[in-house]
């Protein structure tokens, strides 16, 4: 198997802004009507209107970037590697995001370079592999980010996700489901199961951080305007689990 640092070299996206997010999270079975609802009040993304999500987060022995979750940190940043479409999609090669992400209150930034690495290699290797971390700590020098193999894969995470275009807003709109915690670190948490959220979220991202004129019919159809993550959420049933 060819290694990732023999393929493609990384490509610098644009240059990290700002934006501003509200979610709106709750029960999975309102999917359904909030679907509709969005289909109602906007388009659907032209580019990329659905597809899943896969996700390895990294965090420090420590899980720093969990506890800056589980405290409310007004600066807050996640790391991972992302890419897209199911598994029996995926051909030799898959598109892979390297992304680096930071929060502070609800304004983010998205540092983000890509490349082309083995879909076997990212999809199928234990997350316990050192490959993951060496990866990880080359990319970071390209981002001028002092990340080093402290940071380590801890889970993957998938879901579903619907992407739309809010005309009237302004935003730029997803609706997430399906979310689970399928594989883990086992050297680092050798108690995991796989993890599945019964809630869904919907992100409104604008520059205003203005929830749209429409968000009583969310909070109508189940939602709630409230934080929410898939890496803090999943991380923490994990650690419920080893109780």
């Amino acid at each position: 198997m060819l290694k990732p640092s023999m393929r493609l070299p990384l490509l610098p996206s644009q240059a990290p802004a700002y934006v501003n997010e509200r979610k709106f999270a709750g029960p999975v079975h309102a999917r359904t009507r909030v679907a509709a609802l969005l289909d109602a009040r906007c388009l659907p993304d032209r580019e990329h209107p659905a597809g899943r999500i896969n996700s390895v987060y990294f965090d420090t022995p420590d899980l720093r970037a969990k506890a800056e979750k589980d405290n409310g940190d007004n600066l807050k940043a996640k790391v991972r590697l992302r890419w897209y479409g199911r598994r029996e999609e995926l051909g030799g090669e898959v598109r892979l995001f390297v992304e680096l992400k930071r929060r502070v209150g609800s304004a983010r930034s998205k540092e983000r370079l890509d490349t082309v690495v083995p879909a076997d290699w990212i999809a199928d290797t234990p997350l316990d592999d050192p490959s993951f971390p060496a990866f990880l700590a080359r990319q970071a020098e390209r981002l001028g980010e002092p990340l080093g193999p402290a940071w380590s894969p801890v889970c993957r995470i998938v879901y579903d996700r619907l992407r739309y275009d809010d005309p009237l807003g302004g935003s730029r709109v997803a609706l997430d489901w399906n979310i689970r915690a399928d594989r883990f670190n086992e050297s680092r948490f050798p108690w995991a199961v796989p993890v599945a959220l019964d809630e869904m979220v919907c992100e409104f991202k604008n520059p205003g951080g203005i929830p749209p004129a429409w968000a009583e019919e969310m909070v109508r159809a189940g939602l709630r305007l409230r934080s929410f993550s898939k890496y803090g959420e999943c991380m923490a049933r994990l650690c419920e689990g080893r109780l």
